[in-house]
């Protein structure tokens, strides 16, 4: 059986000899084949998810790397095809003493039920557009809007731990994003927040990325009011605002370090911020929104 890594992984696990300025805490692979979708913003068919490539290996190779390695969990992303989740399940059945989470299109019940007896402790979607307006400017040869939807809340019935894969610069509006995200919440679903790369171009403004983060923190943390001019953000008005705010967003122990970023250009920082790093990030989103701190 082969399987891709991401290379940031296959470096951790001394599969490729590569510098590595920040380590993954989760080990991310890729089933292997190809995806039947046609989504207008992937480049998977090039070989690469975001700005990061997936080189293939024999599965046996990475299964007796993973000895020793500290790691504290795997994710599983997959491709849109039939055999998607059998190839899944026998990935997560081989995989000791770890918790497992895998990234899926829009799954049936049953498909969930066996990727949940196979180990797959929680399950991300991959919705990625913020509205069905944008749904149906980028995807192809997918699944309908609908039943994204009602995958994600099948999966939070089953799993009880889902997260839905956001993509801010597909041309959505803040307040589409926003109202989504809000709508995520009240059905129990965490929001994980990717920028819109191309090849090894991150294609959406920082600052406003800044706002949007500092958005979806409030919304999962309870707080905040938001304003609007039009469909723009004007204003956050928030009691607090802490450094995870800007940190990886997703499962926990996932990092995903320099998946939409340059080192140089950090949009979803893969590890604490300094204080430094955090004033910086909050003057980056007041450029784009007031962020007006309550208390």
């Amino acid at each position: 059986m082969k399987i891709r890594a991401s290379l940031a992984t296959a470096s951790l696990l001394g599969l490729k000899n590569c510098s590595l300025k920040v380590k993954p805490t989760t080990l991310y692979f890729l089933i292997p084949g190809k995806c039947k979708g046609n989504c207008l913003y992937c480049e998977q068919k090039k070989g690469r998810l975001a700005r990061v490539k997936w080189p293939e290996f024999d599965f046996e190779d990475v299964l007796n790397k993973m000895k020793g390695i500290e790691a504290k969990r795997i994710c599983i992303l997959s491709i849109y095809d039939e055999d998607s989740v059998k190839k899944i399940v026998e990935i997560a059945e081989k995989i000791p003493d770890k918790p497992i989470s895998t990234c899926v299109n829009a799954i049936g019940k049953r498909e969930m039920e066996e990727l949940k007896k196979a180990g797959v402790e929680r399950i991300g979607i991959g919705l990625d557009c913020c509205s069905k307006r944008i749904f149906y400017k980028w995807k192809r040869d997918v699944p309908s809007w609908e039943e994204y939807m009602n995958s994600l809340e099948k999966a939070k019935e089953i799993f009880g731990k889902v997260s839905c894969h956001l993509i801010i610069g597909l041309g959505e509006s803040d307040k589409e994003a926003i109202n989504l995200m809000e709508k995520l919440k009240k059905k129990g679903i965490k929001i994980s927040l990717f920028a819109f790369s191309m090849g090894l171009e991150t294609k959406v403004e920082l600052e406003r990325y800044r706002a949007i983060q500092i958005a979806r923190y409030a919304v999962e943390k309870g707080i905040g009011k938001f304003y609007f001019e039009g469909e723009k953000l004007k204003e956050i008005k928030i009691p607090f605002i802490e450094k995870e705010a800007f940190m990886t967003a997703g499962c926990p122990n996932c990092n995903r370090p320099f998946y939409n970023e340059r080192v140089s250009k950090i949009y979803n920082y893969p590890y604490e911020l300094s204080e430094k790093e955090f004033a910086k990030a909050i003057k980056e989103a007041e450029k784009y929104a007031r962020i007006c701190i309550t208390n």
